[in-house]
């Protein structure tokens, strides 16, 4: 009986012991599958599925060393800033543009817009394609703020790149008698006030 007993036991034990092993070999393999996909770059059909613009409070957090790489100086600190996040994985995200307001009466000056070239390369080719089919990281910020900021009266440019004018262009820019000033009309003010508005923009220089 006791040899019954033992035999019996020893087994018990064996499976116990097989089962425990297992176990933490499973955890580990659950553990490994969730990393390898948050890694994995996420299936996209826009580019809706890839970036996202969102206002935020602290410009420096996100976008300090884009904004000194590009205009050697610190993002300016008063509101309101936008930032463009491409989604690497499922649970991760990367700042990749940065687009600045400036409250000017009750207009909003635009500045400071910049992309992030060296995270842009390393974006997957895929993902490049579909951004690029929708007009680029640029016009997308553009469209998104211009949406958010579409209160105020007006919205002002100051454009020197032919390359940016283009972007400008299609995100709603219009150009303006001034060959660097360029507007969004988000109301149908007379036409003596809009050139009155104008005009006190261009006063104030590149911006």
């Amino acid at each position: 009986m006791s040899f019954l007993k033992r035999l019996f036991g020893n087994a018990a034990t064996s499976q116990e012991a097989t089962r425990v092993a297992i176990a933490p070999s499973r955890q580990a393999s659950a553990l490994s599958a969730a990393i390898n996909d948050d890694d994995t770059p996420i299936e996209a059909q826009s580019i809706a599925d890839l970036v996202h613009v969102d206002e935020v409070g602290d410009a420096e957090f996100y976008a300090g060393d884009l904004f000194r790489r590009r205009f050697r100086q610190a993002p300016p600190s008063l509101p309101r800033h936008f930032v463009a996040f491409y989604r690497e994985a499922r649970t991760r995200y990367r700042s990749v543009g940065y687009v600045h307001y400036s409250p000017f009466e009750d207009t909003f000056l635009c500045g400071g817009l910049v992309i992030d070239d060296r995270a842009y390369r390393r974006i997957p080719a895929p993902h490049r394609a579909i951004i690029k089919r929708a007009g680029g990281i640029a016009e997308l910020m553009l469209r998104t703020t211009f949406a958010r900021l579409a209160a105020a009266p007006a919205i002002w440019g100051y454009v020197g790149d032919k390359q940016a004018e283009e972007v400008d262009l299609r995100a709603g820019f219009r150009r303006t008698h001034h060959p660097h000033v360029m507007v969004v009309w988000n109301r149908d003010l007379p036409e003596a006030e809009k050139a009155a508005r104008l005009e006190r923009v261009i006063a104030l220089g590149p911006f």
